[in-house]
């Protein structure tokens, strides 16, 4: 008797996309009953490495979880939801890709491979985050130089998503390999074909930030990049709606489903139907709402301040002063929760010294003092004056900003949050997602298309130290 479907694939509960499947490796004698190909490894066999368990104890949302208290999820949850979003997209996409793939004269993937692939990119476009995540690339990755990459002119400074390039290619490639199918009860559609399998380097692509330009790609995987680097991704889609369930923040409709299904695959690339601009236009100012709302709270940012002054010499007593790039296997052990239970430590006045040396696990008394105040919720800044401002491209409100005052050390902070409501330079953009008219033709490009967005919102915060003794 054949075994059934369900035998193939676990459900996990969700609270933003219902239920999100997952692969669970079969032995030979069920894959052949129901119809697959053999497997060596499946989806489970990746979320149960140690780089994909870390993401558990990274969290999501920074120090934006001490001001919004329900806010306790994490990289490794948002890591799921990107799974499934980006196989939605990839299903969605994959008939429209197929024709024009064979008008090109391209070969032409599997389904399964198509869907795995996406997948994958979204469930590791995160595995290289440290703790506190984008904070830990503002503070402590920015003292090192990324690995040079021929396809990328010049240098640039390393980032998270190049440890998550290595992390994909130097650590998870054998389990990557070994997947033989995408998640689903149809074996001819989900299955890879004969001789098929993911390339890690094709994962570590889609990941790229800046998005790498590699003629020897296939042609489907440079189609499919600007969902995880366009001007929308798979991961933003999830961030943006997981992040207002977790916080409690009602950010409005976001209607992806509308975005999907006006969306497809062209000889342009990514297009987008005409039709379907409103939904995109409204995601972006969901996007836009949760920055100014959330990410830039004035509280988030006060705590932000005390924690730029504490995080990079804490990490360094933890870590050494060496580049992650250089140690991987050390890397996988810095987390939050190493870094904030020895912070609790610190705080008690434990391992705190006035000559620390890198890697001995010891602090400055003014770091242990920092963490003090963190840990307890006792922010040393006070927000006092603020602008907000929208603006295009070349036309920096520097006159606003000026009106903040000038900072003084240790006594007053000129803080600039700024994010781009809508992708701003127009040349990248417009190559990212082409338009296409209800007549069929090419309609105006995306960065004239969304122009009732502003290219950047920025709110600029005087904060001064307060005294929490008086």
């Amino acid at each position: 008797m054949r075994r059934h479907a369900f035998a193939a694939t676990n459900l996990i509960s969700d609270p933003i996309h219902g239920y999100i499947e997952l692969t669970k490796r079969l032995e030979p004698a069920d894959s052949a009953a129901l119809g697959l190909p053999p497997e060596t490894c499946a989806e489970e066999d990746l979320l149960d490495t140690a780089w994909l368990q870390r993401l558990r104890r990274i969290s999501q949302l920074q120090s934006a979880r001490w001001v919004f208290p329900t806010a306790e999820h994490s990289r490794f949850t948002h890591g799921l939801g990107v799974m499934h979003e980006a196989g939605s997209w990839a299903r969605s996409l994959y008939p429209s890709l197929r024709s024009t793939l064979a008008a090109s004269g391209d070969p032409i993937p599997s389904e399964g491979v198509v869907v795995e692939t996406l997948r994958i990119a979204g469930l590791l476009h995160d595995v290289g985050h440290g703790p506190f995540a984008h904070f830990f690339d503002e503070h402590v990755l920015i003292a090192f130089e990324a690995p040079p990459d021929p396809r990328r002119p010049g240098s640039k400074r390393l980032t998270h998503e190049d440890l998550s390039q290595l992390i994909i290619e130097r650590e998870l490639a054998p389990v990557i390999r070994g997947l033989r199918r995408a998640p689903g009860a149809v074996a001819e559609r989900d299955a890879f074909a004969p001789g098929e399998a993911i390339d890690p380097r094709w994962v570590a692509f889609l990941v790229s930030k800046p998005a790498l330009l590699d003629s020897t790609m296939p042609r489907w995987v440079r189609w499919l990049q600007p969902l995880l680097s366009g001007v929308f991704t798979v991961d933003n889609l999830d961030y943006v709606r997981r992040d207002a369930y977790m916080t409690g923040v009602a950010v409005g409709p976001v209607d992806v489903e509308r975005l999907r299904r006006y969306a497809f695959i062209s000889e342009r690339g990514l297009t987008l139907y005409e039709s379907g601009l409103g939904a995109l236009e409204m995601f972006l100012s969901a996007r836009l709402f949760m920055y100014e709302q959330v990410y830039f709270h004035r509280t988030v940012r006060a705590i932000d301040l005390d924690l730029a002054e504490a995080f990079a010499p804490s990490i360094q007593a933890l870590a050494g002063d060496g580049s992650p790039v250089d140690a991987l296997a050390a890397y996988a052990d810095l987390d939050e929760y190493a870094l904030l239970h020895q912070a609790a430590r610190w705080a008690r006045g434990e391992s705190v010294a006035d000559d620390p040396r890198p890697g001995d696990g010891r602090v400055r008394p003014e770091t242990a003092a920092a963490w003090q105040g963190i840990l307890l919720r006792r922010p040393t800044w006070r927000a006092e004056a603020e602008i907000r401002a929208s603006y295009e491209g070349g036309a920096f409100p520097q006159a606003l900003v000026d009106d903040l005052g000038a900072s003084v050390p240790g006594r007053v902070a000129i803080d600039l949050a700024l994010v781009d409501a809508r992708p701003a330079e127009a040349t990248a953009t417009d190559s990212l997602l082409a338009i296409e008219g209800r007549d069929g033709r090419p309609a105006a490009p995306v960065s004239e298309s969304l122009r009732r967005l502003p290219a950047w919102s920025l709110i600029g915060r005087r904060y001064e130290r307060v005294d929490h003794q008086t």
